[in-house]
């Protein structure tokens, strides 16, 4: 509505809970890097299979290069059991926010793909390409990935004052088990990756222990073999809590990250 030299438009009810989870961010000790990373060798790769007729989006090769990593480096998506023990899991569950329109407000809404270590860039780019064609037709499609909340249980939670929206959320992300079940291990989110400016995000609140978020892809001089060349240089920033990981095994998984990155390897 447009009225007096202002708009009024409606909150989407999704935003409530990005609100809810920012403030349960709060309690966390986050570590950043920042990082420049050359992707032209992957890019190269994507194109050649997607000419082949294998439609594989960068998106779906940086879930599975996470996942490889982190399987190499477990300590990295450890969640706190109590205060002073990790669970150290097996399997690695990636949450990513896909953009869909809910009324007339395009919205981020979760994805969790589980097991991610386990499939496929295939089987991954199915279930995202599944989340971006999901009907959405009331609370309970809000969240994109199989879950067992009805939608009466949706539709009471945004009713809910805040405060006991968040003491529903502390029961779930107070114990490891439930919280890798509803939101995964990892968060990747690819807020600014079709962006043309150069620069980093900076996701100062997030649940996840390590939270992966991808800037603009541009091209940039670089050194390769000596020699400067115009490469696809990414921006990437990965975020660690701190309470559960020190800088030693943070470093040892960001630079198996980037050399799994710059090598260009779909099916590593």
């Amino acid at each position: 509505m447009k009225t007096n030299g202002y708009e009024l438009i409606d909150f989407p009810k999704t935003r409530l809970a990005t609100i809810d989870l920012g403030r349960l961010g709060l309690t966390k000790h986050y570590m950043f890097g920042l990082l420049e990373i050359d992707v032209t060798a992957a890019r190269s790769n994507a194109r050649t299979l997607r000419k082949a007729g294998q439609g594989i989006s960068f998106t779906a090769w940086m879930v599975k290069a996470v996942s490889n990593s982190v399987v190499r480096n477990k300590q990295a998506h450890a969640l706190l059991a109590g205060k002073r023990s990790l669970v150290i899991f097996e399997d690695v569950d990636v949450a990513i926010p896909v953009e869909r329109v809910v009324g007339t407000a395009g919205v981020p809404l979760p994805l969790l793909i589980k097991s991610t270590n386990r499939k496929s860039i295939q089987g991954i780019q199915g279930e995202l390409d599944a989340a971006a064609h999901q009907n959405i037709s009331d609370e309970r499609n809000f969240i994109l990935s199989q879950h067992d909340f009805s939608k009466a249980t949706l539709k009471l939670y945004y009713a809910l004052p805040q405060w006991v929206r968040l003491l529903a959320f502390r029961w779930i992300f107070n114990n490891p088990y439930r919280a890798k079940k509803n939101s995964g291990t990892v968060l990747l989110t690819t807020v600014n990756a079709a962006g043309r400016s150069a620069g980093w995000i900076l996701p100062t609140r997030t649940l996840h222990n390590l939270s992966i978020a991808l800037g603009s892809i541009t091209k940039k001089p670089w050194v390769v073999g000596g020699e400067v060349k115009v490469r696809d240089i990414l921006h990437v920033t990965i975020t660690f809590n701190h309470d559960v990981i020190d800088g030693v095994p943070a470093r040892k998984f960001v630079q198996d990250l980037t050399r799994q990155l710059e090598s260009g390897c779909l099916y590593e």
